[in-house]
């Protein structure tokens, strides 16, 4: 009917939430409008396009970050001219130039990768129901795990719950087992690995003892079934770090306060966050002695332990090591699709969207590593990222067997997953919120400090918290609605060699804590040392 409206649609995995947009998008075209569809990885964009243009004849747009300069180029025009009835995208898509748009739909509505972290920052979801009031057309939001703001969303009346309870077919959900690490595992991840080959293959045990004994059988006899098989571990890399078992010296990144990942297959000790990379040496650049041992595990170790386990099978893995080409990422998917892939070893990539039905088991390692993050968030991800991957299992005709290993089992992120009791989880999270005035019943904005020089960041953070003091104590509006946290080094404090403090603005409206950050923003003194970042609404606080 048109007019401005926003709609929840939280529906189960592979309960046809895809076909739910397709039939709404040709609603719109048969009114002569066109629509705009989010997604929030571009690993997703070849199957939804394969799906879109079966329905559209060929007349979809598509703008994301994979595209060449000229791609974009072309594609922003033929949008702007009117030539697409459906423009499919990631975040910066919102932002595309539709003639006349007649329906937003933000797919997966919880990932963060909606949120710009640098740069002009935003979240392409909050800004697509921002562009859907300015537009009066309807913003449909889609999700097996809605964020939590969202959800509140729905239940004080913002927000139009939509509900699809039971997947297509009545298809049953996946069964999930949960396997206490705590039982399984007695002795360490840790083995010595000296640059000789004779010292690399003792990873073989260490990789071995990431697979508990349910997990490994299921695991070959899926592929004795012919049937598919996911693996998901949220680190890439061989080993986390590379550590000195005689003098304990850590190899860490030159520009960030993180260490070095090993990487086996390029013989490279890699920083993620800088991509700094040093050569890997067998001896311990402290002390000088051959004693270097790997520390914890990524999807690489991961891949080669499959190898080892079974054999005969066709395995890959998909990270932002193996999908760095151009149009990598898009094979290696069409791959998986056809079956020509037995088993798939995959970080948070392969959890999002992808519907492929010869999925019988799904194993989660280590999957409660991000519950351990110093973020208020961490237990909703945790929850969102293991559902999603759950999901991936048993599309098809064939049931489906999800076996997640944990070492916290009775954690109230990890319990619920058992039923996919999305419901039970959002009750006892939005307590937490709610006692903590965290998001959605509070509101927050990071003030953060960069510079090359330690001591003239903190000096100035400190500096920066006293005129927040000060501008604060003269206005009653500030000192009633707003609280300071802070100053503190942020949890990374060192990043492509800079050094990072910050403070958090925390309140119940929104207004107070923007008014604030724009007085604070007017009075510091800009200098090339030390530049201020103001991010409303932040999710990264690391």
């Amino acid at each position: 009917t048109g007019g401005f409206a926003t709609f929840l649609l939280h529906g189960v995995t592979g309960g046809g939430k895809t076909e739910v947009y397709l039939r709404a998008m040709e609603c719109v075209r048969d009114t002569g409008r066109q629509s705009l569809i989010l997604i929030p990885e571009i690993s997703l964009t070849p199957q939804l396009l394969d799906r879109v243009n079966a329905r559209f004849n060929g007349r979809v747009g598509v703008l994301h970050s994979g595209l060449t300069a000229a791609e974009r180029w072309a594609q922003w025009w033929q949008i702007k001219r009117g030539d697409v009835d459906v423009v499919v995208g990631a975040r910066s898509a919102v932002f595309a130039p539709v003639p006349s748009l007649g329906l937003i739909i933000a797919d997966e509505e919880h990932d963060g990768s909606y949120k710009q972290d640098d740069g002009l920052r935003y979240n392409a979801r909050d800004v697509a129901v921002m562009r859907g009031k300015l537009s009066a057309c309807p913003v449909l939001l889609g999700s097996a795990t809605p964020s939590l703001e969202s959800y509140e969303n729905c239940r004080q009346g913002r927000y139009q719950l939509l509900e699809i309870s039971h997947r297509v077919e009545q298809r049953p959900l996946p069964s999930v087992e949960i396997i206490d690490l705590r039982n399984r595992f007695k002795s360490t991840d840790m083995t010595v690995t000296n640059a000789g080959a004779d010292a690399w293959s003792k990873q073989k045990s260490a990789g071995e003892r990431l697979f508990s004994d349910p997990l490994a059988i299921a695991i070959k006899r899926n592929f004795e079934d012919n049937r598919q098989t996911l693996i998901f571990l949220n680190r890439r890399g061989f080993a986390n770090f590379l550590q000195c078992t005689r003098c304990g010296y850590v190899l860490r990144c030159s520009y960030c306060s993180v260490t070095l990942t090993l990487h086996l297959k390029r013989q490279v000790l890699r920083c993620h966050h800088c991509d700094f990379s040093r050569p890997v040496k067998g001896t311990c650049p402290e002390c000088g002695n051959e004693t270097l041992a790997g520390v914890g595990a990524g999807t690489e170790q991961i891949e080669k332990t499959l190898h080892e386990l079974v054999p005969e099978a066709r395995i890959a893995r998909m990270d932002r090591d193996t999908t760095g080409k151009r149009g990598s990422q898009a094979n290696l998917i069409r791959s998986w699709e056809s079956g020509d892939i037995d088993i798939l070893i995959g970080t948070q990539m392969i959890t999002k969207g992808h519907d492929v039905s010869g999925v019988t088991l799904v194993g989660a390692l280590l999957a409660d590593m991000s519950l351990n993050l110093p973020d208020f968030r961490s237990a909703e991800r945790t929850f969102q990222i293991l559902s999603q991957v759950a999901g991936r299992s048993g599309r098809g005709n064939d049931p489906g067997r999800v076996i997640i290993q944990t070492y916290g089992p009775e954690h109230y992120a990890i319990q619920p997953l058992i039923n996919h009791d999305y419901k039970n989880f959002f009750a006892k999270e939005i307590e937490f919120r709610r006692a903590l005035g965290y998001p959605p019943f509070g509101k927050l904005v990071n003030l953060r400090l960069d510079g090359p020089n330690p001591e003239h960041v903190e000096a100035k953070a400190r500096t920066l918290f006293k005129k927040i003091r000060a501008i604060q104590s003269g206005n009653p509006k500030y000192r009633e609605n707003v609280e300071i946290l802070g100053p503190a080094p942020s949890p990374i404090e060192k990043l492509r060699n800079r050094y990072r403090w910050q403070l958090l603005l925390k309140g119940n409206q929104i207004s107070p804590l923007i008014d604030l950050a724009t007085a604070v923003r007017e009075t510091f003194t800009r200098t090339r040392n030390v530049r201020l970042h103001i991010d409303v609404d932040p999710y990264n606080m690391l």
